[in-house]
């Protein structure tokens, strides 16, 4: 099986095509067949690209090692990127990503956007703690100052429905919530719903929990670590992605040679939604990257 080993985690990796490389990562609770099982890497790999699907650290294959920590923080998500890129001895690569797996992506184009060759940010922000407040434009020239009283975190209310399958029949039954609201209004929901239960049901509950504790701790979209990004960005998002429409404004204000797509009718869940629409965005945006 296609692992590498850390000190404090395994990191599970599958491949297919070959070409350019493309790196994957996901959402929360979710793991590499988010890009898989929707088709996206298979059509990425017949137009000439090696996509690397990864699992990120706590999820889906990718296990803790030992008691100690488990590594949940964005910055050490982010390295794991080059962590896997160096053992496939691979230098510069695309970096392609969604929701929490996004945010590490932003952190890590934000530190080492000279080894990328673009970011594919969809349906994510640069902060760890989303926020409509601080992705407006009044913040973007002053320091970002922490407060001292908690913050209210708005991924901490949807943590149960995220992490057991169970309740999606309840999420179905009802708006299903920010992340999974777009489903029933889906021309095809039944394949939606279905392939939403299969992503979700490779990652182990516990290990999913333990990393939101730890990874949701920081609302500050890090504006002027974004403005130093020097690959080509894309800024892809459905409509009706309510948690990640003003972050995504913001991001596509302050990041340089960023450019930005709103998918109509969409949500949260792109490539379970309309994957060969979010492939022809994606195919888009690499042949302008090519030839810019």
């Amino acid at each position: 099986m296609p692992y590498l080993t850390l000190n404090n985690a395994k990191l599970f990796f599958d491949t297919i095509g070959e070409g350019e490389p493309i790196l994957t990562t996901h959402g929360v609770a979710e793991n590499g067949s988010y890009w898989s099982r929707t088709g996206v890497s298979e059509q990425l790999a017949a137009a000439g690209y090696r996509v690397i699907d990864t699992d990120m650290r706590g999820h889906g294959r990718s296990v803790p090692l030992g008691k100690g920590d488990a590594g949940y923080d964005v910055a050490t998500v982010a390295d794991d990127f080059a962590r896997v890129a160096d053992h496939l001895g691979i230098d510069r690569f695309h970096l392609l990503t969604h929701a929490t797996g996004g945010m590490a992506g932003l952190h890590f184009a934000c530190q080492h956007s000279d080894r990328l060759l673009s970011l594919m940010s969809t349906d994510s922000g640069s902060a760890t703690m989303p926020s409509d407040k601080y992705a407006d434009e009044q913040f973007e020239n002053r320091p970002f100052e922490l407060r001292k009283t908690p913050f209210e975190n708005p991924m901490a209310d949807n943590r149960d429905s995220m992490l057991v399958l169970e309740t999606l029949k309840r999420a179905r039954a009802s708006s299903g919530g920010p992340f999974l609201n777009r489903l029933n209004a889906n021309p095809e929901p039944e394949r939606c719903w279905a392939e939403t239960a299969d992503i979700l049901a490779t990652s182990t509950s516990f290990h999913v929990a333990d990393f939101m504790r730890r990874f949701y701790n920081n609302p500050d979209p890090k504006i002027a670590q974004l403005r130093g990004i020097s690959c080509p960005v894309l800024l892809l998002l459905g409509e009706h992605d309510v948690m990640f429409v003003k972050p995504n404004e913001l991001m596509a204000r302050v990041i340089p040679n960023a450019k930005h797509v709103v998918m109509p009718g969409l949500g949260h869940m792109t490539a379970i939604e309309d994957p060969d629409g979010l492939t022809h965005e994606l195919l888009s945006f690499l042949q302008e990257v090519q030839t810019g």
